[in-house]
């Protein structure tokens, strides 16, 4: 990001590795190409996650920039919902070859926007700077604007593209430590929500768990999941920057560990066959879960990750928060299992929302309100000059 500019480094590793990785799993005969496809697709999807929010929180004004970096969300939750209602019904290779149109797309596309107009103004490139900064705020006069971010860059700076430099300076001052603090947590408080285990056994809540009285075929079930997460994911964009982040992320906190609580105590009553009269209790649970997930614990941490920081230390702190996410979903993915084995269901829906009521009280002590202020001013408010 530092070296070559947001808009390259994005189309180069998120585009061209997802290309990539679907032609090959189109290609494939064979695990081992499959296995290679998914590493390619995971370098794609972890760039996009990574760079993506810092680029469209350096391009967006302060009134948009919070439905702005929303909106990767309801684009996963659209692939999401494209995978589960159109996968059970076409062959492998036409749901392959639709998946490897979207990166193509996306190359196309983001070969017409302009660069960060932060990294142009960091490497002295004013006029190309003002040029990206009038393009993107449809013409108007951008002299004010590109001042304030000319004084934000004097005082931070980009670090001449070195990596040690900047992971020094993730940590070198009050506010880029409360900001990492913060957006850890946060990413902490994502994947500990256990919304990959959960989703991963969606299917069986939904179509009865197992009990021989499907309510629904599991193709229905999947497809109900993803069009709940889009239309929530949808409501975020508009609710973001009226409503602001901590409310958001404190409704989601809170209601997500209730509707744990809730699943949890069906999954202990059906253990011990006394859930009879509660087949409703799981389906609402997990309603009212995946919609409040996505108003806040979904969207969110990444768009507090391309607010808190600092133009000198953006790239370092996405790649240090974007792989902690990672690292925790992995946890997560791996350890639900022997939980639910050990000891049932129950404990781990329990478990994930004691960390949620943890995480409400986090939110509450240590989230600052960043709607509809400025990258700069947001820097001051949290001490890092």
């Amino acid at each position: 990001m530092d070296r070559f500019g947001r808009k390259s480094t994005i189309m180069a590793l998120a585009g061209v590795p997802g290309v990539a990785g679907w032609i090959i799993t189109l290609a494939a005969t064979s695990p081992g190409p499959l296995y290679a496809a998914r590493i390619l697709v995971g370098i794609a999807t972890g760039s996009a996650l990574t760079v993506g929010p810092v680029y469209i929180a350096e391009m967006s004004s302060p009134s948009e920039r919070g439905a702005l970096c929303s909106l990767p969300q309801v684009m996963i939750n659209i692939g999401v919902l494209l995978q589960y209602s159109i996968g059970p019904y076409v062959s492998y290779y036409a749901l392959t070859g639709m998946n490897v149109v979207f990166p193509v797309v996306f190359m196309i596309g983001c070969f017409f926007l302009p660069e960060s107009p932060y990294y142009l103004l960091a490497v002295d490139r004013k006029k190309e700077a003002e040029e990206s900064l009038v393009w993107l705020r449809g013409g108007i006069n951008v002299s004010s604007e590109l001042e304030g971010i000319s004084v934000a860059i004097d005082e931070s700076g980009i670090c001449d593209s070195n990596i040690i430099d900047s992971m020094k300076n993730v940590f070198g001052t009050p506010g880029n430590r409360r900001a990492i603090l913060i957006t850890c947590g946060l990413m902490s408080l994502q994947q500990f929500s256990g919304i990959i285990a959960v989703l991963f056994n969606a299917e069986i809540i939904l179509t009865g768990e197992g009990n021989g009285h499907s309510v629904m075929a599991p193709s229905t079930a999947a497809i109900i999941v993803g069009a709940v997460q889009l239309v929530a994911s949808w409501f975020t964009t508009i609710l973001v920057d009226r409503a602001g982040r901590r409310p958001l992320l404190l409704l989601s906190c809170g209601v997500t560990a209730i509707s744990l609580v809730a699943l949890g105590i069906h999954s202990y009553l059906d253990a011990r066959s006394q859930a009879s009269q509660l087949g409703w209790l799981p389906v609402t649970s997990l309603m009212v879960y995946i919609t409040t997930y996505c108003l806040g614990l979904g969207p969110l941490p990444w768009v507090v990750l391309g607010e808190l920081f600092s133009s000198d230390v953006k790239s370092a702190a996405g790649m240090i928060a974007g792989s902690f996410c990672c690292l925790l979903g992995f946890v997560v993915s791996r350890s639900f299992q022997p939980i639910a084995a050990a000891a049932g269901f129950f404990v781990d829906y329990w478990l994930y929302a004691s960390c949620l009521f943890g995480g409400f009280v986090f939110v509450f002590f240590m989230q600052p309100e960043t709607k509809c202020k400025s990258l700069e001013k947001i820097q001051k408010e949290l001490g890092g000059h």
